[in-house]
């Protein structure tokens, strides 16, 4: 994992995958949101469903989907917060509760505009943000630094 940017107690991080047994959750017990960019639209379904699976398990509560197959991701964290356990929570309302988008077409300065202004909601106030690369393209530097930018309202 690599620090993007701090302000005001918000951190901003990235890390890269290539596929789902690479990843590992850098805000162990902290919720954050994630920004899934697919550079290379080289993960498969099965492999979409289980960084989507361990990305919730690690306290994802909000998914800002980018790049290829942006859409398929979108719907990979859907399905696999439906078939999550959600029997295990002795209440309705301590169900983590789950937002995801998709920005099918749209500039990395935009969806990286939308992944730091716009995914508090309810009560959460998140503190940590996570950047996932999956694969590689000539977007990531720009992305990052989009990221960066907005992150220090630059």
């Amino acid at each position: 994992m690599n620090v993007l940017a701090e302000k005001d107690g918000k951190v901003f991080a990235q890390t890269g995958i290539d596929g789902p047994d690479a990843f590992v959750s850098p805000f162990e017990g902290e919720l954050f949101p994630c920004l899934i960019w697919d550079h290379d639209g080289c993960v498969d379904a099965a492999g979409r469903s289980a960084i989507a699976r361990k990305l919730l398990e690690s306290g994802c509560r909000y998914a800002v989907c980018g790049g290829q197959n942006c859409e398929a991701w979108h719907d990979a964290i859907d399905i696999e917060y439906v078939e999550m356990d959600l029997e295990r929570f002795d209440a309705p309302e301590d169900i983590p509760f789950v937002m995801t988008t998709w920005h099918d077409a749209e500039s990395p300065d935009d969806v990286a505009f939308f992944f730091v202004q716009n995914t508090n909601f309810d009560a959460h106030d998140f503190r940590r943000y996570l950047v996932l690369h999956i694969g590689t393209g000539p977007t990531r530097d720009e992305l990052d630094a989009a990221v960066r930018q907005h992150a220090l309202d630059e």
